[in-house]
C-alpha cells in the first residue's frame, strides 16, 4: 500500500471521528450545572431537531 493511500484513510478516518463528535456535542449539554458554555452559529447545523 502506498504512502498516500495510508495517509488518505487516515485523513478519513479522522475527519469522521471529528463530525460524529461534533455532532454529539450539538445534541448535549455539558454535564456540569454552571458550565454551559455558548455554542458557535456554525455548530447549530448539525443538531437533529
Amino acid at each position: 500500500m502506498s504512502d498516500t493511500r495510508k495517509t488518505n484513510i487516515v485523513a478519513k478516518a479522522l475527519s469522521n471521528m471529528a463530525n460524529a463528535s461534533m455532532k454529539v456535542a450539538a445534541n448535549s449539554r455539558c454535564f456540569f450545572v454552571y458550565h454551559q458554555p455558548k455554542q458557535p452559529v456554525e455548530l447549530k447545523k448539525f443538531r437533529r431537531f
